[in-house]
């Protein structure tokens, strides 16, 4: 959306001005859990290792001259980790996020809305709470009991579902994920679902080429589902479950739609340090940049840290179910998508 259509289209005017109120609601209900708003800063002199993530790279300028490499964040985790080191329990923000690469509409934007949130201590089963009582105070305030996507209404004020990973497999493919927790099988398990492999592919790159196709789309069209304990592989900041081949991670998806990101957070300083390395050989791998381990945030883990469970919402999406919006542009201003044809 651009300033003509705010002023021209009162549909348009409708979603912003409802974008800002759950932006405010939003904040209200995280004050009122007792929860301590955080501000962290938008450039980081250390970069996410998140191998299938593009910082966006930008330079400092001292009046002296010299140049200084940051980047504009992905994410607030680490920052936001190492006030947890340094003592806050409940904390968040809500701030914008950068990343390169990313597409000009449908569901990315190279600038979004994050929030990210941290009960330390805390679980993760805490944290899908925190999530669905989210959602039903938004929809309570906007006085409604549904959210929509594709012409598709899909029920909030309810009991949200909640299952593994390994369930979900079961039911959608009729396969027991336990049997296909390597590389050598997933790869056999993609060529029967059809997928192309490449030599050398992660198993991470094989798990979403048959979740993507095969069981996302069909996720959380009666109401909210969340799936959790992943493959351990396919994490490197979160805790092990009991059954140490899968970890404690969840997402969120409302009608084929992923909204969030959660982990038991890892707070083994000598575990996060070794994952964190092997996310920099596989980026390096992959030919994208690589980037230093921070290692402050190692040593806010050595300071010790509570066991913690945390997430990533996109809140763009989140007003896209609230709005009926068909696509991340119309309840985006400016977007990259709207400055760039504007020029």
């Amino acid at each position: 959306m651009n300033w003509k259509e705010l002023k021209d289209n009162p549909k348009t005017k409708e979603i912003y001005d409802k974008k800002l109120l759950i932006l405010k609601k939003t904040r209200e209900f995280f004050w009122s859990l007792g929860f301590v708003e955080a501000q962290t800063p938008l450039a980081v002199k250390t970069a996410s290792q998140e191998p299938y993530l593009d910082p966006i790279g930008i330079r400092y300028i001292h009046p002296i001259g010299q140049e200084y490499p940051f980047y504009l964040h992905t994410s607030p985790e680490y920052a936001l980790k190492k006030l947890l080191c340094a003592g806050y329990e409940k904390i968040f923000e809500i701030c914008p996020c950068f990343r390169n690469r990313e597409d000009f509409g449908g569901t990315h934007n190279p600038e979004f809305i994050m929030i990210e949130w941290y009960r330390s201590p805390g679980k993760l089963t805490d944290i899908m709470d925190d999530l669905e009582s989210l959602f039903k105070s938004i929809g309570q305030t906007l006085n409604q009991d549904f959210v929509s996507r594709n012409d598709k209404k899909i029920l909030i004020n309810t009991t949200w579902d909640r299952a593994q990973m390994k369930e979900v497999w079961q039911k959608y493919l009729g396969v027991n994920l336990d049997d296909y927790l390597t590389i050598e099988k997933m790869s056999i398990l993609a060529k029967e679902k059809g997928c192309q492999v490449k030599e050398n592919e992660k198993y991470e790159d094989l798990f979403y080429k048959i979740f993507l196709n095969e069981i996302e789309p069909k996720l959380g069209w009666k109401k909210p589902i969340i799936i959790y304990d992943y493959p351990a592989q396919m994490t490197s900041l979160s805790q092990l479950c009991e059954d140490s081949r899968y970890a404690e991670r969840f997402e969120c998806y409302i009608a084929g739609l992923e909204l969030c990101n959660a982990f038991g957070e890892l707070t083994d300083a000598q575990k996060q340090r070794e994952n964190l390395e092997k996310d920099r050989d596989l980026r390096q791998g992959l030919g994208k940049e690589v980037f230093p381990v921070d290692s402050e945030f190692i040593e806010a883990l050595q300071s010790g840290m509570k066991p913690t469970g945390g997430i990533a919402l996109g809140l763009d999406r989140m007003i896209m179910l609230f709005t009926s919006a068909k696509d991340i542009n119309d309840v985006i201003f400016m977007s990259a998508k709207d400055q760039v044809e504007n020029i």
